[in-house]
């Protein structure tokens, strides 16, 4: 096996296969490890194949104590409409995020969304006006690309003509849109990003290489996992685990993170893929189930009649489901990411996606440099938060 050694990433980057190669157990090992959990869903997927790598991707480079938060901007109240009072809020975000992390000359990545599109508007409003200047946006999608271009604001391909390779280029600051975020107790900021499947899937292979290659990362939210962001605290965990504080989903506590985790696989043919997705399947056995996307929404956990594959044809995406099986109807475990029947942290899921063959990029981010999250609440008023 060979070893990529830090100095040597960028050129790996040709083929974006920005992975540390590490030996690790065979699917055979990590069965009988299960044994005691033969009981769980049935597999989906042809014969596992036992041949591993390990590529480590995490912006955690830092250990810190609890990340230091503060109201960045506090407009006052839209209206009494949840619509109108998020939609402040991701202008507010927007604000702050330009505000604190945008100088003239920067290139700036952007997933797509609405905060982000907010934040799109707010750097063409300054550059319009003279605030900024030169700031040209780097999409990680076709629908980013399509949101900066109807902001007015210059775009910049992030793949660049290298002697006749395509090389990423460096990114300033990425402006990410997650579905879900958690402060954890170290300080440190994870996220899940990439659920969405309208009005286009997500390229994760792009962004998860933009995530590498960016200087700075910051997550801007108005919602996680779906719920209105009420109160910013509620999204550190909490230092003692507080058993009934989980029992809600409604964003009024702390939620770990779990749920869906989409991961983008290399897709060569039908037979290949279910390989490759059974040793997915056997890797997390009753942990969690694989999904193949669709092309439609209403596919079966199969992609139905017509599973997704990326518009190169190199790619699929399933989504990794982190529920237990044992609820009725199945849904997401109390403790979040689970892995070998315990509660486990996102840098290790992370860790044991890419140990298996197939898997090119997934949907979680470690480590985030900072975050800004707008609080809609209760009697609509609006705030920008900072975490840092």
């Amino acid at each position: 096996r060979v070893v990529l050694a830090p100095n040597t990433r960028s050129d790996a980057m040709a083929s974006l296969a920005m992975r540390v190669v590490a030996p690790v157990r065979s699917a055979r090992t990590r069965a009988a490890s299960r044994s005691s959990r033969a009981d769980a869903a049935p597999k989906r997927f042809g014969t596992a194949v036992a041949n591993r790598r390990a590529p480590l991707l995490d912006r955690r480079d830092r250990p810190g104590a609890r990340r230091a938060a503060r109201a960045a901007v506090v407009p006052k109240a839209a209206s009494d409409s949840d619509d109108a009072s998020t939609e402040a809020a991701a202008k507010a975000v927007a604000a702050a995020f330009v505000d604190a992390q945008v100088t003239s000359g920067m290139r700036v990545g952007v997933t797509s969304g609405a905060v982000v599109s907010c934040v799109l508007a707010e750097i063409h409003a300054r550059v319009v006006d003279g605030r900024l200047r030169d700031v040209v946006a780097v999409p990680a999608d076709a629908l980013a690309a399509k949101e900066a271009a109807v902001a007015g604001v210059t775009v910049s391909p992030f793949l660049k003509n290298d002697d006749g390779k395509l090389r990423p280029s460096t990114v300033d600051v990425l402006a990410m849109q997650p579905d879900e975020l958690v402060v954890n107790c170290d300080g440190t900021v994870d996220a899940v990003f990439g659920r969405p499947q309208r009005p286009v899937q997500p390229n994760l292979v792009t962004a998860r290489a933009m995530v590498a290659e960016a200087k700075k990362v910051a997550l801007l939210a108005t919602h996680s996992d779906g719920n209105v962001i009420r109160d910013f605290n509620h999204l550190f965990e909490p230092t003692v685990t507080d058993s009934d504080s989980k029992e809600t989903n409604d964003g009024s506590a702390f939620l770990p993170l779990g749920g869906k985790v989409p991961v983008a696989m290399r897709y060569e043919d039908k037979e290949t893929f279910e390989e490759l997705a059974e040793e997915l399947d056997d890797v997390f056995l009753g942990d969690a189930e694989v999904w193949r996307r669709g092309a439609e929404l209403d596919a079966n956990p199969r992609g139905g009649k017509n599973p997704y594959v990326s518009p190169d044809g190199n790619y699929t995406i399933i989504d990794l489901v982190f529920n237990d099986p044992l609820e009725k109807p199945p849904k997401r475990w109390r403790d979040g990411f689970v892995l070998f029947g315990k509660k486990a942290s996102a840098s290790k899921i992370a860790a044991e996606l890419f140990s298996v063959d197939g898997v090119a990029a997934h949907g979680l981010v470690l480590g985030a440099d900072v975050a800004y999250v707008g609080e809609t609440r209760a009697d609509g008023t609006v705030a920008a938060r900072e975490i840092s």
